[in-house]
């Protein structure tokens, strides 16, 4: 019998953190899952550590190959999945103990169910509110808070690999327009790591968000570029102020 839940975990040279998202996937208080690891041929420790979860515990599956990027093997890990609904994992990330369980409450009330994060800044921890359903589209929400059926990605051709750091954003895009329905469960499901790419590379996010904007026409052009303005000339003061503070 296939599992309710497909957990995907996209790993690179992952050794120092995957350990820890891998037994906050165990220690889940809903237990149908599958997890499936993409690892894009790592050099350090990462898939012996697989390897021992693989060993283990037969809901561990994995793979070890080169890929193009984060969504790519995002791509080849719903295409691997047999749960009816695909979660997103990042490899430095926890799931919160209820996390899923709390969404998979609202199971029938929409084709999208994503929740609330906990955002781990160096250490210091945020609790941060998903955005209304009235917003979905217009503004962006961590893929690692939302939980969709796998046969929408399959429609949908799921990520476009295009966008190296925003591919989840312009597949919310699709998802909206398509006419497949979004819920918010006001619950947190995973501890954030805000040190990823897209926290990194701040410039990369902006320029595939307005092009994502611009293709959609989610907003109008002056509201799009006071809105990227802002964003960037924020990121801009912030990264500023931490370089002359290191």
């Amino acid at each position: 019998m296939n599992p309710t839940i497909s957990i995907i975990i996209a790993t690179y040279n992952s050794a120092n953190t995957l350990q820890r998202a891998l037994e906050s996937v165990l220690n889940q208080s809903f237990q149908d899952w599958e997890c499936i690891i993409v690892d894009g041929a790592s050099k350090d420790g990462t898939v012996g550590i697989v390897k021992e979860y693989v060993n283990a515990d037969s809901r561990f599956r994995y793979i070890s190959e080169p890929d193009k990027g984060i969504y790519d093997a995002f791509n080849k890990g719903w295409g691997m999945a047999k749960g009816e609904w695909i979660y997103y994992l990042g490899s430095d990330d926890l799931l919160i103990q209820d996390g899923l369980y709390n969404l998979l409450q609202s199971k029938g009330r929409a084709d999208v169910l994503y929740g609330d994060v906990i955002l781990n800044m160096s250490g210091r921890r945020k609790y941060s509110h998903s955005i209304s359903t009235d917003s979905v589209g217009k503004r962006m929400m961590s893929h690692q808070s939302i939980l969709m059926q796998r046969k929408h990605l399959l429609e949908l051709n799921g990520f476009n690999t295009e966008y190296k750091i925003c591919a989840d954003f312009d597949l919310v895009q699709r998802l909206k327009l398509n006419g497949f329905t979004f819920y918010h469960v006001c619950t947190p499901v995973v501890v954030f790591n805000c040190g990823g790419v897209s926290g990194q590379n701040y410039k990369m996010t902006l320029k595939e968000a307005y092009k994502i904007h611009t293709t959609y026409r989610t907003l109008n052009r002056g509201t799009l570029i006071l809105k990227i303005g802002y964003k960037y000339i924020k990121g801009f003061i912030k990264g500023t102020i931490n370089r002359l503070f290191q």
